[in-house]
């Protein structure tokens, strides 16, 4: 059994500014997603976390950095982890108001080279299956929004239009317990804290401080 627990990274200067970007090196975290992830490494003390994976964008390795300073464990960068790529839109503006995604999904929008939703599920079950093993372990996995909701979105057998209300704030913890690795128990989807009662469900292997 493998605890899965995904982790969006903290506020960045691009969610201040309304830019989507999944450019590598840009947009740092904020004074805000600083002490997001600073948070974020305090809930996991309460749990023995073997391994932190993270994606390459700049503002989700600080959040691994920050989290893996708190728990004594350098993150590992994986690309399957990386941000969706955004095709014509990177580096654009958006309105919250506008829901250019909504639009994208009834044909009223078409994004020319946006990574498509079956491609973005496919890398992460691929990270999953990469991670699961039988050596009852926790590992820590710093990504992003949409490649996180791609792959609750999975399990709970949801497509991208019927995983619309699937939110994944700043610093949430999705986590997902795995028998293997197409068997995997929902335990919270962007909760902010670790509960008491998802604490109970994480098995032997995990250390309640």
């Amino acid at each position: 059994m493998t605890v899965v627990i995904f982790i969006r990274h903290g506020q960045s200067t691009s969610n201040v500014s309304k830019i989507l970007s999944h450019d590598t090196n840009s947009y740092p975290l904020t004074e805000e997603g600083i002490m997001q992830a600073k948070e974020a490494g305090k809930e996991l003390s309460k749990i023995k976390v073997e391994k932190i994976y993270t994606s390459p964008v700049l503002r989700a390795y600080q959040t691994a950095l920050i989290i893996g300073e708190s728990l004594g464990i350098f993150p590992i960068v994986d690309e399957r982890l990386r941000e969706r790529y955004l095709g014509e839109l990177n580096n654009t503006t958006f309105d919250p108001s506008d829901h250019w995604k909504l639009k994208m999904l009834k044909k009223q929008l078409e994004v020319k080279g946006l990574e498509s939703w079956e491609d973005m599920t496919r890398r992460m079950r691929n990270f999953i299956e990469s991670v699961v093993n039988k050596n009852n372990n926790v590992i820590v996995a710093v990504s992003h929004s949409d490649p996180i909701r791609a792959i609750v979105a999975y399990f709970l057998k949801l497509d991208d239009i019927s995983g619309w209300g699937i939110r994944i704030p700043n610093a949430s913890f999705t986590i997902l317990k795995c028998n293997n690795a197409n068997s995997c128990e929902i335990l919270s989807i962007g909760s902010p804290v670790i509960t008491t009662q998802v604490l109970s469900k994480l098995n032997v292997n995990v250390k309640i401080s």
